[in-house]
């Protein structure tokens, strides 16, 4: 994790998730942290994926990582590395990928297509558990028929329209489903 080359210290994260060994994983912890501030993306997105593996098996060895990543993924400007640091609180903390989405709400239209697929996928798995419940912000499901034309936003539209019985909601669906 100390090598000069970016891509061994990163082929060296990606081992270290197959790893299922805490005694093992305890002593390169401060390592795997440090390789978060890497100046190279390669690095950066396998140490998220490192620290995510690892909280899902040893949550103990770094009990602090969704807040880590919460303010890693505020300062990072890689697409990639800000996909799995999202998919990552999208799967270990909702609430913290919601807030996160709150902050930029505004510029998710501007965002890479693979950070705006993963912030699709947050909404539809919310969504889809809060059909009954009228608290969920209905922003986010209109940000959703807001962002341009994607790979796979044809069956989120739908899926939307057939879960939420909203007339308004059907409405903005039409126009930005096409049929072809």
């Amino acid at each position: 994790l100390q090598h000069p080359n970016e891509y061994i210290k990163g082929s060296t994260l990606r081992f270290l998730c197959k790893l299922k060994e805490a005694e093992l994983l305890e002593p390169l912890m401060p390592a795997i942290r440090a390789c978060l501030e890497n100046r190279h993306s390669y690095v950066r997105r396998n140490a998220v994926l490192a620290i995510f593996t690892i909280y899902k098996s040893f949550d103990q060895l770094i009990p602090d990582a969704p807040e880590l990543i919460q303010s890693y993924l505020e300062g990072e400007q890689d697409p990639s590395c800000k996909r799995n640091a999202f998919m990552m609180l999208i799967h270990v903390d909702r609430e913290r990928a919601l807030d996160y989405l709150s902050s930029c709400i505004d510029q998710v239209n501007s965002f890479n297509e693979i950070l705006q697929l993963v912030i699709v996928e947050l909404v539809y798995k919310v969504s889809t558990k809060s059909v009954y419940n009228p608290t969920f912000p209905m922003q986010y499901i209109l940000l959703i028929f807001g962002i341009p034309k994607m790979n796979g936003i044809r069956k989120y539209t739908f899926t939307f329209t057939i879960l939420l019985y909203s007339v308004n909601i059907f409405q903005i669906a039409l126009t930005k489903y096409e049929f072809t």
